[in-house]
């Protein structure tokens, strides 16, 4: 199913109905405020949820597994960021439901379940010998010269 482009002329036309409606119940300058704080907020979360997914990706390639989860995770971080980026209260709600980690979950299990969305997880050991040029291999002699050394820039 192909995404419809008609989404992308809808979209704006709702958040500015939305804005003018909360504009006209609290005010301009505070639906205004409350955009901006939301702003804010949003890229504090994000942020925060960004960072701990980059440290739990990092411990899952330390351990030598491939962090395809945490890697799905940040892209939906990334885009509930973006939403929060957006002016207006539609794009809000959808980047915080985004930020939230059980709605990523929820999100996850549903991109998985409808079969469009495949994540193959491999991890690869290394096993073998260290190679260095500077060692023979035949005689195992380290071709290291010995020598002495003073620093220049010391006080004296």
């Amino acid at each position: 199913m192909r995404f419809p482009v008609w989404l992308f002329l809808l979209f704006p036309v709702i958040e500015m109905l939305v804005l003018i409606e909360v504009g006209s119940a609290i005010g301009g300058l505070n639906a205004v405020a409350l955009i901006i704080l939301g702003a804010i907020l949003g890229m504090a979360v994000l942020r925060q949820q960004g960072f701990s997914t980059m440290l739990r990706a990092r411990e899952r390639m330390a351990h030598g597994e491939m962090p395809a989860t945490e890697m799905v995770e940040g892209f939906l971080i990334a885009i509930g960021g973006l939403f929060m980026m957006f002016p207006g209260f539609l794009s809000d709600i959808f980047g915080i439901a985004l930020l939230i980690p059980p709605v990523r979950k929820y999100l996850m299990k549903r991109m998985a379940a409808s079969g469009r969305w495949q994540v193959h997880q491999s991890s690869t050991t290394f096993e073998g010998q260290y190679y260095r040029e500077d060692i023979d291999p035949d005689r195992g002699l380290n071709n290291t010269i010995d020598g002495d050394f003073k620093r220049e820039d010391e006080k004296k």
